[in-house]
């Protein structure tokens, strides 16, 4: 990650909207508007709320990551699900 801040004077335009690139579009920004008249923009990443638990659960989402290391290098086993019951809520 850069450390060296690049300014540039930028208009915002009739409806009120700032160009930050079209390198960034569809980007997510959170929006800070500071007291002081300073507009702060941090890059964010949205996640899907059921999955949410998995990255509040360092030690699941390590296994997680783990077992998609080993798959991208082909550590994989075949088992045979037919031992497992049945779900009785499957639809």
């Amino acid at each position: 990650m850069s450390t060296t801040a690049v300014h540039r004077l930028t208009p915002v335009d009739t409806s009120g909207r700032i160009s930050i690139g079209k390198a960034r579009a569809g980007s997510l920004y959170d929006v800070a508007f500071e007291a002081d008249g300073r507009v702060v923009l941090t890059p964010m990443v949205a996640i899907p709320e059921r999955e949410l638990w998995l990255h509040k659960n360092p030690a699941v989402k390590a296994m997680v990551e783990t077992g998609l290391a080993e798959m991208s290098r082909g550590e994989t086993v075949s088992i045979d699900l037919s031992e497992f019951p049945e779900d009785d809520d499957e639809e």
